[in-house]
């Protein structure tokens, strides 16, 4: 590997990042927290040209915006509006009212800027400072900038940065307005994508008329085009902020969910998802065992989306950052389940695969090795007596086909939270007061979802599960959902079957109940 390479790779593990609070700038009343990070940290001596633009590349794409050398990307606790947006510049079709606009403005010329002298001219620091007065005279503090404090605004937004580029607007040598682009490029010098950092214009009534903002945009987009740069990056789009949500007008759009770019056809045909995004659910009882238990509403459903919908992945539902109870309540109730390798650092996936692996109650095998065992069995069993210590022991089970766990803190806190309000159960394998073994799952219905079991003591995790499927079919259990093959299972006579077939199960049997309470099944056995 070149040493340029092994010197990007260092730089960008050990850039360091910084947090900031600030008045948000978007909605009275709210505060901004911000991530943070500066390119003056950078090592200028390393033998790699434009580095700045090779690493603000691959923060772009993850959401970060630049501000002389300060990249910054909002991550506000309360609040999910600011979304990062882009446009795939080859899948870009303007609309009706976009095209009378290009018409309307075809007598413009445009020319890309690249002397940093030129950013900041006289006649922009004139234009610049009527455009800012035009923008803030309503605001009962506003102060008009001096010429002389315009110009230091503009040479601040066009330095710091080594990919940056104007773009002059003139009609007859007139100057109409100015786009101030970052671009990108990648490790091998390739465009990769420009950046609208920002744009300003003659607030005069004859230019208002030509939409010079909404030309610049689709310009834009068309120099993305013409010099094969794949993205064009709009900043941050808010749905409910008027100023900053008429960038969805610019179709098709992605956008940053979750750190996922997801498509705006997708999102068009589950608005559900967006909206579930922007929601900021309350306090989800985050402070151990002495709080009260956590309640669901059952009405409160997220619908799903189709598998392979949103992002072309066959089993891929939903990703998200988090795993809120209600959506682990929808997702259960809809066939769907997170699955996902947290220590890796990916996000959530919420997973429904093509095949489901699942064991017909009536169905259940058992080897003669276990009835021989059972008849001298050495351990006494419970449910939900110590659920948070079996997922943490299945979470440390170590098992030779898996590297790592996908049990990570994430997944444990969430699955408590749910055994608190009910849905998610321990069966637990005791010897000599000592957990032995044991497994958990979910229950819907006469449905049991398994997730994950552990062992100590030999045939453990065996016995307890033998135990508790016949306890479950006695109480009128009608099917255990394994999710995906694995041997272990099949030895108890899982089988696949299809994910429609799956679906039309769940819907009938999670509707019927079992004759008795999760805590006494035992007792009938």
């Amino acid at each position: 590997m070149p040493q340029a390479q092994i010197n990007l790779a260092k730089i960008f593990n050990e850039m360091p990042f910084g947090e900031d609070k600030s008045p948000c700038g978007y909605f009275e009343d709210r505060e901004a927290n911000n991530l943070l990070t500066n390119m003056s940290w950078l090592d200028s001596n390393l033998p790699v040209e434009k580095l700045d633009c090779i690493f603000y590349d691959r923060l772009l794409r993850q959401g970060f915006r630049r501000y002389y050398s300060l990249l910054y990307h909002t991550q506000c606790k309360d609040c999910k509006e600011c979304i990062p947006i882009r446009i795939c510049a080859k899948d870009f079709v303007p609309s009706k009212s976009q095209r009378r606009v290009l018409n309307k403005n075809q007598d413009v010329e445009v020319t890309v800027v690249t002397d940093p002298k030129e950013f900041s001219t006289d006649e922009k620091a004139l234009m610049y400072r009527t455009y800012n007065a035009y923008h803030n005279k309503e605001k009962a503090d506003f102060t008009p900038l001096t010429l002389q404090e315009a110009k230091e605004d503009l040479q601040n937004m066009n330095s710091g940065y080594s990919g940056i580029i104007n773009l002059d607007y003139k009609v007859d040598g007139r100057l109409l307005g100015v786009s101030i682009i970052d671009y990108v490029i990648d490790a091998k010098g390739r465009l990769t994508g420009i950046s609208s950092n920002y744009f300003y214009y003659d607030t005069s009534e004859d230019v208002l008329k030509r939409s010079i903002g909404v030309f610049s945009v689709l310009y834009e987009i068309l120099f993305c085009l013409q010099n094969e740069i794949p993205y064009y990056y709009l900043g941050l789009y808010l749905p409910h902020c008027r100023k900053m949500n008429y960038k969805a007008n610019y179709k098709p759009y992605q956008l940053l969910l979750n750190n996922v770019w997801t498509d705006s056809p997708a999102l068009e045909q589950c608005p559900q998802v967006l909206e579930n995004y922007l929601r900021v659910d309350e306090n989800e009882n985050e402070n151990g065992d002495q709080e009260a238990a956590p309640k669901i509403d059952t009405t409160d459903i997220f619908t799903f989306p189709e598998p392979g919908l949103l992002y072309g992945i066959p089993d891929i539902s939903l990703v998200t950052e988090d795993i809120p109870l209600r959506m682990l309540y929808s997702a259960y109730s809809q066939g769907v389940f997170p699955w996902f390798n947290e220590d890796q650092g990916e996000p959530v996936l919420w997973q429904s695969p093509k095949k489901r692996f699942v064991i017909p109650i009536r169905q259940l095998h058992v080897s003669k090795s276990i009835e021989k065992f059972l008849k001298h069995n050495p351990y006494t069993y419970t449910i939900d007596k110590a659920f948070a210590d079996v997922i943490k022991n299945c979470a440390a089970q170590d098992r030779p086909d898996q590297d790592g766990t996908w049990i990570g803190p994430k997944m444990i806190d969430a699955y408590i939270k749910f055994h608190k309000a009910g849905y998610a159960h321990s069966i637990e394998a005791w010897k000599d007061g000592k957990l032995a073994g044991g497994f958990y799952g979910i229950l819907l219905g006469s449905v049991f979802c398994g997730e994950s079991m552990f062992t100590i003591e030999p045939n453990s995790s065996k016995s307890a599960f033998v135990l508790f499927a016949r306890a479950f079919q006695k109480a009128g259990g009608k099917l255990i959902d394994c999710q995906s093959y694995t041997e272990n299972m099949k030895r108890y006579g899982a089988r696949d079957i299809t994910r429609k077939q799956y679906l039309a199960k769940l819907e009938k049997y999670s509707k019927v109940g079992l004759k008795c309470g999760m805590e006494e099944l035992f007792s009938n056995v």
